[in-house]
């Protein structure tokens, strides 16, 4: 019985039995293929999550697929190819960034509900032990990674100072909106060009630094499902901080399912300081990005203890909805939105400028893993939160990186990458590009 129980689970696809769900993936892409349904959060939801479900699900269905990463790896990469290969018109592309990226603004929705969620349902003494050693394996993985480029610049006849300006710095630089866009705009200012002709030159990198984070991560999951593979705490199979050695996260996550009334009290929550992020970014410093803020004020609010423990709850009841079913939908959106096959195929024409790129994001992944190990983390989720998630696309990228690698939790610390991070790489471009120009 036990047997026919799990066969039958096998052939439901978010708990829907495979044949209905083939239908409703019939009916929602063929309205989106045709053009005939609005675009609005509905529809954009509805075809990315029918699409992201179904390649996930397929991508489970083989044991050493689903551990190197094939359901993340499928999502991020079919569609896109789709599109690239003419399956797709182009006008899903345009539907699917209204709906991610523009004015409906899914990604705001998404990584809202899992900072609010991930950072009010963790044990305090990961904010309290951890937070304040979190600096260390970012700066270092900087460092290492500036200082390789331009090594490697330097000897492959690349030019040192071009390394670093143009792949190493908007590499690091925390995402295209926050990071290669005023990056641009600081070369511009030293006369280098025009921000559009030095964007366009960046973004390549960046784009390609981002695939080469997540088939890293994807890696970095299969080699960490040994803790102790290559040295003691190489990984901690998504604990930050060394079991044993500072603390252990505790787990006390209720096994009963979450109620409709928990689900609506934490997307509340999420919206709440959300919207309290960008206050404060607007009233008191909008030098700080309105994510940090809202993970700032969520420290705050755990590590004082003023949020009563239901409203907690029901942050991370929210927040394991979403990363439940919106994972696989947000990848599909970074598949369409973010990653271009013609910049992809361009870029890796040229070698050198294929290797130093890829140097750049495996040392950034090395030196934050070793900065971590120094402050008692983690090797691998130190190198991923610190490392990769400075040199992924950002936002997008976080969630791309930490859902291949299936450490989502770590959400937080990604952010800190992306947005913290990516300030400390404009203001060193600031101060080192009149020396490299």
């Amino acid at each position: 019985m036990k047997e026919k129980n799990n066969k039958s689970n096998a052939m439901q696809i978010i708990g829907i039995p495979l044949g209905a769900y083939l239908i409703i993936f019939v009916i929602i892409v063929t309205g989106t293929y045709l053009n005939v349904i609005p675009c609005n959060f509905l529809t954009g939801f509805s075809f990315t999550m029918v699409v992201g479900c179904l390649l996930n699900w397929l991508g489970t269905r083989n044991k050493y697929v689903n551990m190197l990463g094939g359901p993340a790896l499928l999502c991020l990469f079919i569609p896109t190819l789709c599109v690239y290969f003419g399956i797709l018109p182009k006008e899903v592309v345009d539907f699917t960034n209204v709906f991610y990226t523009g004015t409906m603004g899914y990604i705001e929705y998404f990584i809202a509900a899992l900072i609010t969620g991930s950072i009010l349902s963790m044990d305090r003494n990961i904010l309290i032990k951890a937070g304040s050693r979190y600096a260390v394996p970012l700066i270092i993985g900087l460092i290492v990674s500036l200082g390789g480029a331009g090594i490697i610049g330097a000897i492959s006849g690349y030019g040192s100072s071009e390394a670093i300006m143009y792949l190493a710095i908007p590499i690091m630089g925390g995402g295209i909106g926050a990071g290669a866009i005023p990056i641009a705009s600081i070369y511009e200012g030293y006369g280098i060009g025009g921000s559009d002709s030095i964007l366009s030159t960046l973004m390549p990198a960046v784009t390609l630094a981002n695939i080469f984070a997540i088939l890293i991560a994807v890696l970095l999951n299969a080699l960490g499902k040994n803790p102790d593979r290559f040295f003691k705490g190489f990984s901690g199979q998504g604990q930050l901080m060394r079991t044993g050695e500072v603390f252990e996260v505790s787990d006390d996550k209720k096994s009963v399912s979450a109620t409709f009334t928990n689900l609506g009290a934490g997307l509340l929550m999420s919206g709440t300081l959300y919207i309290f992020g960008y206050l404060l970014n607007k009233l008191v410093y909008a030098g700080v990005h309105a994510y940090a803020w809202t993970i700032l004020t969520a420290a705050v609010l755990k590590i004082t203890g003023v949020v009563p423990k239901k409203l907690e709850d029901a942050a991370g009841d929210w927040y394991g909805l979403i990363s439940h079913i919106g994972v696989p939908t947000i990848l599909v959106c970074v598949s369409l939105s973010s990653i271009d096959i013609p910049i992809i195929l361009e870029a890796i024409s040229n070698p050198i400028y294929l290797l130093i790129t890829f140097i750049v994001t495996v040392l950034a992944c090395i030196g934050a893993g070793l900065g971590g190990r120094l402050m008692k983390m983690n090797f691998v989720e130190a190198g991923i939160t610190a490392g990769l998630c400075m040199a992924n696309t950002g936002g997008a990228g976080d969630v791309a990186v930490l859902g291949a690698s299936d450490r989502m939790n770590l959400m937080p610390f990604a952010q800190i990458s992306s947005r913290i991070g990516g300030a400390l790489v404009l203001l060193i471009a600031s101060f080192i590009v009149p020396f490299l120009v």
